[in-house]
């Protein structure tokens, strides 16, 4: 019976449970980790695909169906080469590269001459627009108006931080801007924000007309004091540059508007605001928002007449000059100003403003 106990030779048998070494392999799921690459995905969602991009099976997806299509070389007469004698490409460029070409579009044509009491700034070598320069009674007279907007500064603190960016959603409500429906428009209002900006630096840089607090400190600004020159006011030059681009939009399109010369009226009217609210803040004179309202509204001027001139023929504008006065900035007066300053200046068209303009334009049906 003893023999019997032969069968526990059979628990050798249990030596196999060394097999279960084999389970170190499991170490490779540390591999797994790799998987947190995927996180880079979410970068995706800011090219508004919608989310992330699975790439390491796209590589093993792609390697595995790739043998379906064959090997043969691509036949070049099968494809259809770009049409570059139009701008029907600008559809495929990113919002931020259409924003380059727009800006190269615009500084292309834009030169300045200076002397010691006015810039004059040239489009394509003509005058188009002269600001002379304020003296520092001026300024020091101007003052009277800062100090009257002070009691304002509680119920326009909103605006005037929320206008420190971006102002296309101070208009959109005005028109009924929507990001879905309307995209092309509010590019074209970045657009002309963005052009403002380069426009206005030449006149802040080589007039360098002091800030308000810098004459005097009992203007203590509500905001950071920007770091250039107060003359002309930047927003001044953005917000009526906004408010004449949308002016011409909204009487191209009478059928859509059927209120026209009331959107147009409250169009300028927030230009004013805007324009104003820098005043409040404590940053800018008065007539530094004359200054940028005469340079914006020549910005709006050339892009609605590079986005509508015909063929090769260019659209003639009238140069324009601004001589600061003591004067308060209020828009009824400002466009009853005659600014005219004798000679003309030619706009020819420019295809990637001409397809912007044309696509916001179809956005209104």
């Amino acid at each position: 019976m003893s023999g019997l106990n032969g069968i526990n030779g059979i628990n050798g048998i249990n030596g196999i449970n060394g097999i279960n070494g084999i389970n170190g392999i499991n170490g490779i799921n540390g591999i797994n980790g790799i998987n947190g690459i995927n996180g880079i995905n979410g970068i995706n969602g800011i090219n508004g695909i919608g989310g992330g991009f699975p790439v390491g099976d796209t590589l093993t997806a792609g390697a595995g169906i790739r043998h379906a299509a064959g090997f043969e070389p691509i036949d070049p007469a099968t494809i259809k080469d770009d049409d570059t004698r139009n701008d029907a490409q600008m559809g495929l460029w990113s919002a931020q590269v259409r924003a380059w070409l727009y800006v190269t579009e615009f500084t292309k044509n834009l030169s300045h001459v200076d002397t010691a009491s006015s810039l004059t700034m040239r489009w394509n070598g003509k005058a188009m627009l002269t600001l002379d320069r304020p003296d520092i009674p001026l300024l020091c007279t101007q003052l009277k108006y800062l100090f009257d907007y002070m009691d304002q500064r509680p119920e326009r603190g909103g605006e005037v931080v929320g206008q420190m960016g971006a102002l296309a959603d101070y208009y959109g409500f005005i028109l009924g801007l929507t990001p879905s429906r309307h995209p092309k428009t509010t590019e074209l209002i970045d657009t002309v924000q963005n052009l403002c900006s380069h426009a206005v630096m030449v006149p802040k840089h080589n007039l360098c007309i002091r800030r308000p607090d810098q004459l005097d400190g009992r203007i203590m600004p509500m905001i950071p004091t920007p770091g250039h020159g107060s003359f002309p006011s930047g927003h001044a030059t953005q917000s009526m540059a906004i408010a004449t681009i949308l002016e011409a939009l909204v009487r191209a399109k009478p059928d859509h508007f059927g209120d026209v010369e009331a959107r147009v009226k409250l169009l300028y009217k927030q230009a004013e605001r805007i324009a104003g609210n820098r005043t409040v803040a404590g940053v800018h004179y008065p007539i530094d928002s004359w200054a940028g309202a005469s340079l914006g509204r020549e910005v709006a001027r050339i892009v609605h007449a590079a986005a509508t001139a015909k063929g090769n023929r260019s659209a003639t504008l009238k140069a324009q000059r601004y001589t600061p006065v003591h004067h308060d900035y209020l828009m009824p007066d400002f466009q009853a100003a005659d600014q005219d300053a004798g000679g003309t200046y030619k706009v020819a068209r420019s295809g990637p403003i001409a397809w912007l303009w044309e696509k916001a334009l179809a956005e209104f049906i």
